[in-house]
């Protein structure tokens, strides 16, 4: 008897050997499939107002773990005053014109949820805000310049974000497009809606 329940046992390992042999790999591919998280990456600009009105831009990466959504990310919103004097110095006159400027940088959790080819979003968290106003040549200008900083602040932020993007109802999709409304609650407050690119998984 303890012959035949050896002879028993050894079958049945020998058979769901086999088997796992030959399922596992299909199934461990779903598996793997089925645990990618998700992830992206955001780049974005637009306008922004509050305590500085401009033009704003930035970029984050997100993850999604346990079906919690974390977010890290860069957010700068520039505005440019009247021109405080002229430098007729060089052989080419610049305008320095007075600028205020808030650089966030947001740590938030927060909620994903993809449906039907698109997804929503929405993130808050605390942040390190740099304030600073300064003289300095038009922001987008090529020429070189002397910068002066008039003052600088650095402080605690409280960012928002809520996202809206769409994306191709393919498994392999990988590109999203869409609006992203952020901003920062506190003194240094700012509200923005921006264009946003983002490149990832999304499902």
């Amino acid at each position: 008897m303890k012959h035949f329940h050896f002879c028993l046992w050894l079958s049945i390992f020998s058979i769901a050997k086999v088997f796992s042999q030959e399922i596992s790999p299909s199934v461990s591919t779903s598996q793997n499939s089925a645990k990618l998280p998700i992830w992206y990456i955001d780049l974005y600009a637009g306008g922004a107002f509050g305590y500085v009105d401009g033009f704003a831009a930035g970029g984050s990466i997100s993850l999604q773990q346990s079906n919690v959504l974390f977010t890290i990310g860069y957010v700068s919103d520039n505005e440019q005053s009247g021109i405080e004097y002229v430098d007729n110095s060089g052989p080419i006159s610049l305008n320095y014109y007075k600028h205020y400027r808030i650089e966030n940088i947001p740590i938030m959790i927060g909620m994903y949820h993809p449906f039907s080819g698109s997804s929503l979003s929405a993130s808050a968290g605390l942040s390190v805000l740099y304030y600073s106003e300064y003289i300095d040549v038009n922001t987008f200008s090529v020429f070189g310049s002397n910068a002066t900083e008039l003052y600088s602040k650095t402080t605690l932020g409280f960012p928002y974000e809520v996202n809206l993007k769409l994306f191709s109802k393919e498994e392999d999709a990988s590109l999203a497009f869409g609006l992203k409304l952020f901003g920062n609650l506190g003194k240094y407050n700012y509200t923005g809606l921006a264009l946003v690119l983002s490149i990832g998984n999304y499902k």
